[in-house]
């Protein structure tokens, strides 16, 4: 991954994020939409053209008085403007329908990278770490989708229009004379000179805002994330009254967007001070170049406005680098804008693929068991620092088994349960998973939003007796939801932490796995409860197997084995006796 990174170069980059699409199943239509967008584009420069020579033509029948021709010409204008409106508003709908269709495959594509083989929890473990992903998701994709269809469409424009124009004002040069001698194409050097200076010294001043640009990506998405976790912690938060405490976080967290956006603005000052400056002096350039010939009346009105368009014009398509250098304040798009976000999409894309690559070839071997057993062989986990939390785990839990796992704090009890569940990357050996269904229920449990009956038959979303779930709900407390099923709430937020827990030992009975594995699923019930959770679960599936994490030794009496971490990476596993148990 470390040489795929390395690799900085703008159109590496940009040919690795969006060739895929234009080898994709929707290949035919994204190139037909492209081809189509280019022939518009190039409608557009031919009609832009037809305006300039129409102002020679215009002008040139007012000042003589033509009556006959002033109103043909103004006839003329009238159909150009139709076709330029119709081209135009024809153009922008296929760009945007095309950057949607990107922008649809692109972010389904990545989705299904995030959230395959764990991806998504593998980037967490990362030394480096991927900021806000869901900003690359969302805000970067649909920047880099937008800006990666209309940069290069506006290039082609300039590139046709230098072509064009260039060759309109050789031939426009032939009837000009600088102090006595007539230069080939004088109009044209002079144009190519002036954007030429102008957009070196623009990227002279602007590099720095390539670097920036990055830095308030980054920087926004952590303020963003910070937002949301206030958010998603507001009850801890308004019953602690740490208002005030959590408020003065975020402005010290907003600090940096600030700071970032000041050094933005003022580097923009410099840019774009001198893009209208050299935008405005651009108006002037041909007429002090044809005001002689005009004077010497070899040329008329009409020559001068039509020299001045094709300048004018063939100068923007010169300084295409310069206009769209920074988006702040100019109107034009964003080159600077456009790197960093592809930077961030580059990073992200790569960083997806590598963790793929290691989750299709994980160091921990893994494999299906014929039966609901679990066997470990030869297991050593460890941390990303290479710390080892457990060394030489051989253990098998047999179908029907109550296996209790504890140990002091970081003894490696949840490492093990995310080994156990084929996530954790760190390690060798081997685990052979139970067959069936196995169900993994964590401290914090996941309750999609939507309606209740979507949480109680998470992850597998299988149709349910509603007579059986209100009882299984009223068998852990819970009764008063049954009438609730449908009904579409943020269920994380309406229930408390020990409502949602017992809404996943609702769960696990309703899906009757034939694995059950508890991360401190009791954490935040109280002793009657945590007793009431066990007993129900052991009657109502008394053949499942059931790997439990806790610290509480009330839960002893409902395992009949118990895996002790020591911490110094040593194990014991041993028979619970239940009448020591039940006296504990």
């Amino acid at each position: 991954m470390d040489a795929d990174l390395a690799r900085t170069g703008f159109f590496y980059r940009l040919r690795y994020l969006a060739l895929p699409y234009f080898r994709s199943e929707e290949r035919w239509r994204a190139i037909g939409l492209a081809s189509l967008i280019i022939a518009l584009t190039l409608s557009i420069v031919g009609l832009n053209l037809g305006f300039t020579t129409w102002y020679n033509a215009f002008w040139n029948a007012l000042q003589k008085y033509q009556i006959s021709l002033i109103w043909y010409n103004v006839g003329v204008f009238c159909a150009l403007a139709l076709g330029w409106v119709v081209i135009n508003s024809a153009q922008q709908f296929c760009i945007q329908i095309l950057q949607i269709r990107w922008r649809r495959w692109l972010t389904t594509r990545i989705i299904d990278h995030w959230m395959s083989n764990n991806t998504h929890y593998r980037l967490q473990l990362d030394a480096q770490e991927i900021d806000n992903p869901d900003q690359r998701m969302s805000d970067d994709i649909d920047f880099f989708t937008g800006q990666s269809v209309n940069l290069p469409i506006s290039a082609l424009q300039a590139v046709v229009t230098i072509v064009s124009y260039g060759v309109l004002l050789w031939s426009l040069s032939a009837k000009l004379v600088f102090f006595g001698v007539k230069i080939p194409g004088a109009l044209l050097w002079v144009n190519l000179l002036y954007a030429i200076a102008g957009t070196w010294f623009v990227l002279k001043i602007g590099r720095p805002l390539f670097y920036l640009n990055n830095i308030q990506q980054k920087v926004m998405g952590d303020f963003r994330f910070e937002l949301i976790r206030v958010r998603d912690n507001s009850e801890t938060i308004a019953t602690a009254h740490s208002g005030g405490a959590e408020a003065a976080r975020l402005k010290t967290r907003f600090g940096p967007v600030v700071d970032i956006f000041h050094r933005r603005i003022y580097r923009n000052l410099y840019v774009n001070g001198f893009t209208f400056s050299f935008n405005q002096a651009a108006v002037l350039v041909p007429l002090i170049v044809t005001i002689p010939a005009y004077l010497a009346k070899t040329i008329l009105v009409g020559g001068i406005i039509e020299i001045s368009s094709a300048f004018n014009q063939t100068q923007q398509a010169f300084a295409f680098i310069l206009n769209n250098f920074s988006s702040v304040g100019s109107g034009y798009l964003s080159i600077t804008e456009w790197r960093a976000v592809l930077d961030r999409l580059y990073t992200f894309e790569v960083s997806l693929r590598h963790h793929q690559t290691q989750a299709a070839a994980p160091k921990i071997t893994y494999a299906t068991n014929s039966t609901p057993a679990l066997d470990i062989d030869n297991l050593a986990l460890g941390l990303p620092d290479n710390r080892c939390l457990i060394a030489n785990l051989n253990l098998h839990v047999a179908p029907g088994d109550r296996m209790l796992i504890s140990g002091p704090t970081g003894s490696g009890k949840s490492t093990l349960i995310r080994a156990i569940a084929g996530i954790w990357p760190f390690g060798a050996g081997s685990v052979h998973t139970p067959a069936g269904r196995v169900l993994f229920i964590p401290q914090r449990p996941y309750l999609p939003n939507g309606a209740l009956i979507q949480s109680l038959t998470f992850p597998y979303n299988q149709p349910l007796d509603p007579t059986r779930v209100a009882a299984v709900l009223t068998s852990v407390g819970l009764g008063r939801l049954a009438t609730k099923l449908d009904t579409a709430e943020p269920w994380d937020r309406e229930l408390s932490p020990g409502e949602q827990q017992r809404i996943a030992f609702a769960r696990c009975i309703l899906l009757e796995p034939d694995v059950i594995i508890l991360d401190e699923a009791t954490s935040a019930l109280d002793e009657d409860y945590e007793a009431l959770m066990y007993q129900t679960l052991t009657t109502a599936l008394p053949r499942a197997t059931i790997i439990s994490v806790g610290h509480r030794s009330t839960i002893v009496k409902y395992h009949t084995r118990r895996l002790r971490l020591t911490g110094d990476s040593a194990w014991h596993d041993e028979a619970i006796n239940p009448i020591q148990a039940a006296a504990d």
